[in-house]
């Protein structure tokens, strides 16, 4: 039995636990944002200078990471319960957006200390663990992608066999009407 075995019962999804990189990194997410919105020039430090020198205030950072990270936080709570009536697949693409938009934030600070490490003549040692987590992230985002792809094929998969139950049984299923403007429909 692994570690971290899928529940399906969990109410955060059936693979809420297989996800444990991207909870942290929506976590972290937050939490930046919260360090972003305390009193003091965080930004002005010298190894965070070259972000701040390309116009992005310190609010205006805090209310990205955290809209990205309560945003992938809710996707990853929902996994498996958003849309599970149609074929999109929204929870994926939402927790593949928030993975490309954490990869650009992770890339900045990297290339910003990365950048630091020249002026100062040492390198820092969050140099590769940004770096890492760039890298992660843009594998979170395909393999996010992926889920997406492989759940509308199985939506699509399990609907075409509902279609091929229901006319060997000799039922013909019908889309139910929506209501316009003003309209009802029976119930």
């Amino acid at each position: 039995m692994p570690l971290f075995e899928a529940d399906p019962s969990h109410p955060a999804g059936p693979y809420s636990s297989e996800r444990l990189f991207e909870w942290a990194m929506a976590v972290m997410m937050i939490m930046i944002a919260l360090t972003l919105a305390m009193p003091g020039d965080t930004l002005e430090r010298a190894a965070l200078r070259p972000i701040a020198a390309l116009g992005a205030t310190e609010e205006n950072m805090a209310t990205f990471y955290a809209v990205v990270g309560i945003a992938r936080a809710f996707a990853l709570y929902m996994n498996g319960h958003i849309n599970n009536g149609r074929v999109f697949p929204s929870g994926a693409y939402i927790r593949a957006w928030c993975a490309l938009f954490s990869a650009v934030v992770w890339g900045q600070l990297t290339l910003a200390l990365f950048l630091d490490a020249f002026h100062a003549n040492s390198p820092s040692l969050n140099i590769p663990v940004f770096g890492t987590l760039t890298m992660f992230e843009l594998l979170s985002c395909y393999i996010a992608r992926r889920d997406a792809v492989r759940r509308k094929d199985t939506l699509e998969g399990q609907i075409e066999d509902l279609k091929a139950s229901a006319a060997a049984s000799g039922l013909v299923l019908t889309r139910k009407p929506r209501a316009h403007k003003g309209e009802a429909t029976d119930a």
